[in-house]
């Protein structure tokens, strides 16, 4: 068997070092470290606070962690194990972060180990289970009602009724009374005997209605004064929102079309969604004026397009008739007059014109064949 190496630290903790061995070889040990006096000490009870003390003194985070992986094995196997259970569970108690890590329940598996120790009469243990768990998870209800139960079957009635009231004037103090009454009502249960219980929880549910008329009445005129208000300041709201987004819309840029085109669909837009308005037919008017102007510049824009189309028909029509004239210049082997006659061409051509390129080649031969004349 593997052992537990414990080396001492500066501060006075206990490292725990294993060797590699598979983990179930260490469970018992691992009890014994968590559950049994330290060496030397034989024979002394350990009650649950010096356990979970020596636990988080003792040992350091990786030793916990070796410790959780060991138990949380053991435990698949046997789930009903209670020592090996009660162990896990004081570590998970010192070292929150293991049972985090290993996706362990503090409350379930909590609860179910007292059901266990409870089955084997161990009373004493499984209610000092129960109330260190009710001290760490303070807001689980079934935790609360096992110890409540527990206590009761135990005949703690007069410490039952204490810890119940307690826990109602704790809810009182954080202002939920309401969370009070069941605490209330289970001392009631205990002790029916407790009028002044009856009389705090009648008290409570007559505060609760009380505030809840005050609530509705503030509400009532809360209502009244905003409705007031919305019709008061609505238009003006309203006028203040507009002028807003008309600030926002883009200017027109004289003799730009596009623009001039973004700020009368911007303001169609703020005719379209807001109906009668101050200062909205002043929107109108220049609204009519920038479509009137828009039109102005489309025309002017589709007469210049016209012109450069001509002019552009021309070239071409010219620069064609420059290309019939080199061909005639180089059937009559007037090389040079030809070269002049497509370059010309070339210069009133297109970019696009089909003709470039063969042109180009003519240029390059007639280059070709003067140079050889040379």
């Amino acid at each position: 068997m593997s052992e537990i190496n414990e080396t001492p630290l500066e501060d006075g903790s206990v490292t725990t070092d294993t060797e590699e061995v598979p983990q179930y070889v260490l469970v018992d040990e691992v009890v014994s470290a968590l559950t049994n006096p330290p060496s030397g000490e034989e024979g002394v009870v350990m009650d649950l606070k010096d356990q979970l003390q020596r636990a988080a003194d003792e040992f350091d985070k990786r030793s916990a962690e070796a410790f959780g992986r060991a138990l949380v094995e053991s435990l698949c196997e046997d789930p009903s194990d209670v020592r090996r259970l009660e162990a896990l569970l004081i570590l998970g108690l010192a070292h929150p972060s293991i049972l985090e890590l290993y996706h362990v329940s503090l409350a379930n598996e909590g609860r179910r180990l007292c059901i266990l120790l409870e089955n084997q009469g161990d009373l004493e243990r499984a209610r000092g289970m129960l109330e260190m768990l009710n001290t760490r998870v303070p807001d689980d209800r079934d935790l609360q009602q096992d110890l409540s139960s527990m206590m009761r079957r135990c005949g703690d009635v007069t410490e039952l009724v204490d810890r119940c009231l307690r826990r109602a004037e704790e809810a009182v103090e954080k202002g939920t009374p309401m969370d009070a009454i069941p605490w209330l009502q289970e001392v009631l249960l205990h002790d029916q005997s407790r009028r002044d219980v009856a009389r705090m929880i009648r008290d409570l549910r007559y505060q609760e209605m009380e505030d809840q008329v005050q609530n509705r009445k503030r509400n009532r005129v809360l209502g009244v004064l905003v409705l007031v208000s919305m019709v008061l300041g609505g238009f003006v709201v309203r006028e203040f929102q507009i002028k807003g987004a008309y600030d926002n819309l883009p200017q027109a840029v004289l003799d730009n079309r596009a623009s001039i085109d973004a700020r009368a669909q911007g303001i169609d837009e703020l005719i379209a969604s807001h109906r009668l308005w101050v200062g909205m037919f002043g929107l109108v008017q220049e609204r009519n004026d920038l479509h009137l102007n828009s039109e102005r510049l489309g025309a002017e824009e589709a007469a210049q397009a016209r012109v450069l189309k001509e002019a552009a028909l021309e070239r071409s029509a010219k620069a064609e008739k420059l290309r019939l004239e080199a061909i005639d210049a180089v059937m009559g082997n007037n090389y040079g007059k030809a070269k002049e006659l497509f370059e010309t061409a070339l210069s009133l051509g297109a970019q696009d014109w089909p003709r470039r390129e063969r042109i180009l080649a003519n240029i390059a031969a007639i280059d070709d064949l003067l140079q050889g004349r040379k």
